[in-house]
């Protein structure tokens, strides 16, 4: 028993020491893991420690900067301060318009005429009465049978003219001056109507106007005296009727001819 006792006692220190042993190389592994965690931590914090000293070392140059720039502003404020009050900005004369005053001598040399008037045709030695109308561009007369022919290579027309009221018709021949296109609002085609250029007199006016031949038994006037007739020599006062005299026929001067209506 004694012998056993003493081959066991042997054998427990050595487990006993290899436990130690052991035991160390576990403190010794773990000491070793600490210290590299730390090591890792403590290069994470020198880093973090440089990159704020260079935040800081930029926010202290800041200023300088800000500085600079001032000084900057500072000097292109005073170079432009310099040049506006050496420089001199011509101011443009004002261009004076004369404004010329409208007098009753723009007028003196025009007719006046009332909305209705008496127009004299001397080839037919016969007043008509007619409406002025200045909303019309030309003027147009009361034309019916109206027939187109040739003469002398040019186009012509041979119509009969009449007053509103009488039984009486004055055939007439003129040269075509142009053919116009007027589209009524109750038609759907447009009506060809011919041109011409006849001589009148107005009371001192004696001139040569354009007229639309139509057919105007419906109207009240069986002239119309438009714009064109008007311009540069007549004014109208709307108020007035038949301002200008009736011209009589000449008595030494042949009677034209008249037909009845409905005769070619």
């Amino acid at each position: 028993m004694k012998n056993t006792n003493i081959l066991q006692t042997p054998k427990i220190a050595i487990a006993s020491v290899l436990s130690l042993v052991f035991l160390n190389g576990c403190a010794m592994t773990q000491n070793k893991a600490n210290t590299a965690i730390v090591i890792q931590q403590q290069a994470q914090i020198e880093t973090i420690l440089q990159q704020q000293q260079q935040i800081l070392t930029t926010l202290q140059s800041q200023p300088d900067k800000f500085s600079e720039q001032d000084k900057a502003i500072k000097k292109l404020t005073a170079q432009l301060d310099d040049l506006s009050t050496t420089t001199q900005v011509k101011k443009a004369a004002p261009i004076m318009v004369p404004v010329i005053a409208k007098t009753n001598n723009d007028y003196t040399n025009k007719v006046l005429l009332g909305q209705e008037e008496w127009v004299w045709f001397d080839e037919l030695q016969t007043n008509f009465k007619s409406r002025v109308d200045t909303g019309a561009t030309t003027s147009s007369l009361n034309a019916t049978e109206i027939v187109k022919f040739e003469r002398d290579g040019k186009d012509w027309v041979k119509f009969n003219l009449s007053h509103k009221d009488g039984s009486a018709v004055f055939p007439m021949e003129a040269p075509v001056v142009r053919t116009i296109k007027i589209r009524q609002t109750n038609a759907t085609d447009a009506l060809r109507r011919y041109v011409v250029n006849l001589p009148i007199e107005l009371g001192d006016i004696n001139t040569e106007t354009e007229f639309t031949l139509a057919d105007r038994s419906r109207m009240i006037f069986p002239i119309l005296l438009g714009r064109t007739f008007l311009k540069d020599i007549a004014i109208v006062d709307v108020a007035q009727e038949y301002t200008q005299p009736k011209k009589q026929a000449t008595a030494n001067k042949k009677q034209p001819t008249s037909a009845k209506k409905g005769a070619n």
